[in-house]
């Protein structure tokens, strides 16, 4: 799970980046077409009429000329200006090309104004005399006028930051989606592959523990013959037992078992599982304690039996697998009462050797973890079963000497 997190960051650190240079290359464009514009889309019609002069002829007619300023206006654009009647004919022009007419009828009027003059892009202004034209050279201007109505405009505005939020939030959530089967895949093929690798190993684990309970029994007169098959019995019964650990951990881990929450005994359930241990030649070098209150005695739990044995049976073999040398095993139920509220506690200790601080701290804080642990496999399924059915779990080592597990059950 740590690796599709590690993915999921690295995704959104990678959308927010490209958010970021989209943002980046809006601005940049801004500002480049701000510069290598130069006011194109706003020419100066307004400064370029005020610089048109008009003087009076000896003959009484109007002569029209552009000022210094206004002929450096229109020379900055390369364009062309002419000035035009009513009537359609030209009475003064600057710069204007050979191609274009020197009149102009009332259609071709209506065409250039809105679009373009012998594909010269020009723009137009009233002023006292007639219309002004100023023109641009070809191929420099994009002249085309859009029109919309205030209704479609209106919804646009409202729909659009809609749309933007929706890419947004798909942009984000498909590569999540994606990235969440591919591990959901992953965990199947995992957890099939320790389903099969624990079915196929059972039948020669069933083998090596029949072959050695069979030796033991052949090699009664001889005490190291059958010290050796026990001990082959008691290792092959360990590899079951991890076997069995991985396989249940993995499930809980990635909700892939089948566990049935229903109302069970929790003090038979003690009982037969401290019986199943006790049948599996359990060396008699280990005592077994085991308190219920009377008042416990008819307690139901919502649970599944076999994770709670397999609870039970995890915390008995850490405390057999930790004291070598033979300990008391301690396995009580009681009730604690803590001002208005009261719980039950199921505890199992020992007074063996307890554990390092390292190993109780990685027992304590082995849920933030999805690593499988080289130890202490047993134990981080006891915190898994617990977890499952709401329980809290408690790690300590005793006062004096062993080492002490408490489930707060309710």
């Amino acid at each position: 799970m740590k690796k599709v997190e590690k993915l999921v960051k690295i995704l959104l650190i990678m959308v927010m980046m490209v958010a970021a240079l989209l943002f980046t290359d809006l601005v940049v464009l801004a500002l480049m077409v701000a510069q290598t514009d130069e006011g194109l889309t706003t020419i100066p019609l307004e400064e370029i009429s005020r610089q048109l002069q008009r003087t009076a002829g000896e003959d009484d007619n109007v002569h029209y000329s552009l000022s210094k300023q206004g002929m450096d206006i229109v020379d900055r654009f390369e364009g062309f200006v002419f000035l035009m009647e009513d009537t359609g004919n030209v009475v003064w022009s600057y710069h204007l090309p050979e191609e274009l007419p020197l009149h102009y009828t009332v259609r071709q009027i209506v065409q250039f104004t809105r679009f373009y003059l012998e594909d010269y892009p020009v723009f137009t202004r009233i002023v006292e005399d007639g219309v002004l034209v100023v023109g641009l050279p070809r191929q420099t201007v994009w002249k085309y006028q859009l029109y919309f109505r205030i209704a479609t405009v209106e919804l646009l505005s409202k729909i659009l930051p809609l749309l933007l939020l929706v890419n947004a939030v798909l942009l984000l959530l498909v590569p999540v989606i994606l990235i969440r089967r591919d591990a959901h895949r992953r965990e199947m093929q995992r957890t099939s592959w320790i389903a099969g690798v624990s079915h196929d190993i059972r039948t020669p684990l069933a083998l090596v523990i029949g072959y050695a309970d069979e030796l033991a029994h052949m090699a009664e007169r001889d005490m190291e013959i059958a010290a050796r098959a026990q001990r082959i019995k008691q290792q092959a019964l360990r590899i079951k037992t991890l076997v069995t650990n991985l396989n249940t951990s993995n499930k809980l881990a990635y909700g892939m078992g089948v566990w049935h929450r229903e109302k069970v005994l929790l003090p038979a359930i003690l009982r037969e599982s401290i019986c199943d241990m006790l049948n599996r030649d359990f060396d008699e070098k280990y005592d077994i304690d085991v308190r219920i209150e009377e008042t416990l005695e008819s307690l139901y739990v919502s649970g599944d039996a076999e994770l709670i044995k397999r609870l039970i049976e995890n915390l008995m073999n850490n405390a057999v697998g930790h004291n070598p040398q033979g300990c008391s095993i301690k396995i009580s139920l009681t009730q604690q009462h803590r001002f208005l509220f009261h719980k039950t506690v199921l505890e199992v200790s020992d007074n063996g050797c307890g554990v390092s601080r390292e190993q109780l701290r990685a027992f304590r804080f082995a849920r933030h973890s999805d690593k499988l642990p080289e130890h202490g496999l047993g134990v981080r399924l006891v915190r898994q079963i617990a977890m499952f059915h709401h329980w809290h779990v408690s790690f300590c080592n005793n006062p004096e000497n062993g080492f002490s597990c408490k489930i707060f059950i309710q």
